[in-house]
């Protein structure tokens, strides 16, 4: 028992003495200072030398007084700062490579993006149907079939009102175009229309006897021409002014009064509209010349199909030439066209 109490003894009075000694050291140590390099010890400990520039950026050896020459650690001038740290133990300096970062840019300060609501632009939906700009304008050929409804004012023999004004004749018929592509709004077109006019027996009373003026039947209209076509491409629409010139061929009944088909020329060598007086007098059909000017608008349904309706009238050369601009022919159709 006794030899354990002693050894607990001698313990802790070997670490009370290392203790004493410990905090005896730590008293007789000098206050913390900063680690300073060679060059900055050489500084302090020679001021003289320092401000003489032999120690610096260019790299030169400082002369020690034994004459040997003893090679400084170089490194990039750095400017001093006015503080002191540590109680004016060291010098603070800063880094010359140090650049103050950009401030970051904010994401509105950018410019709007093109497609609206400042979003990114996204390959347009699909519609049903598919139509878009420029499907009229890469057409290069088309065909159309009209339905056609026509209205014929000519003054035909023996057919003319009381006024002596020619009558309307209303007829239907067919139509049928085939245009070209001649230069983007500019197309080639060329075009044929045919339609009948119904009509009835016509009397006059001559000389207190009722005659026959002209027989019934059907009078039968071939229109054909050619001329250019200027398009508006409006993408699903496309509007269109059409002109040219054309050839009309009208075959009336036969059979009535002197002038009228298959009947002697007149007198003077006269006959009814549409015929001329051939070399065994007699009249027979023939074209009569004539100009058309038409306005049409299509809409398009696929990319190849199109619906529209069109407006056109015909007026003779024989007219023109009196400044009479009255249509002789008029046009009013359904268009289905046909475009590749």
């Amino acid at each position: 028992m006794r030899t354990q109490g002693s050894g607990q003894l001698s313990l802790v009075a070997l670490v009370f003495a290392l203790g004493m000694c410990g905090g005896a050291q730590a008293a007789e140590l000098p206050p913390w200072e900063p680690p300073t390099t060679e060059a900055e010890g050489q500084a302090d400990a020679d001021p003289d030398a320092a401000e003489s520039g032999i120690t610096g950026s260019q790299g030169e050896a400082k002369a020690t007084p034994q004459g040997e020459a003893k090679p400084v650690e170089t490194r990039p001038e750095v400017a001093p700062a006015t503080g002191r740290a540590n109680g004016g133990t060291a010098n603070v300096r800063s880094l010359a490579g140090d650049q103050v970062p950009p401030p970051p840019i904010d994401p509105n300060d950018a410019p709007f993006m093109r497609p609206p609501n400042n979003q990114i632009g996204t390959t347009p939906p699909r519609t049903r149907p598919d139509i878009r700009q420029g499907w009229s304008a890469r057409r290069r050929f088309a065909l159309t079939v009209a339905p056609t409804y026509a209205m014929l004012r000519l003054p035909f023999q023996g057919r003319t009102t009381g006024n002596n004004q020619a009558p309307r004749l209303h007829g239907a018929g067919v139509g049928a175009e085939f245009d070209v592509q001649a230069w983007r709004w500019i197309w080639v077109r060329a075009m044929g229309v045919y339609s009948g006019h119904p009509v009835g027996e016509e009397r006059a009373q001559v000389d207190m006897e009722v005659v026959r003026t002209a027989p019934p039947g059907t009078i039968h209209v071939m229109s054909y021409g050619v001329g250019p076509v200027f398009a508006l491409d409006l993408g699903r629409f496309l509007p269109l002014i059409e002109v040219g010139v054309a050839g009309l061929r009208v075959v009336t009944p036969t059979g009535g009064v002197t002038g009228q088909r298959g009947e002697a020329c007149m007198a003077n060598g006269a006959c009814d509209v549409g015929l001329k007086c051939n070399s065994a007098q007699i009249c027979e059909v023939t074209t009569i010349g004539e100009m058309y000017l038409g306005l049409a608008v299509d809409l398009l349904v696929r990319r190849h199909l199109s619906f529209g309706a069109q407006f056109r009238y015909n007026v003779r050369f024989a007219e023109l030439k009196s400044l009479n601009l009255t249509p002789g022919y008029l046009l009013g159709t359904l268009r289905l066209t046909v475009r590749f």
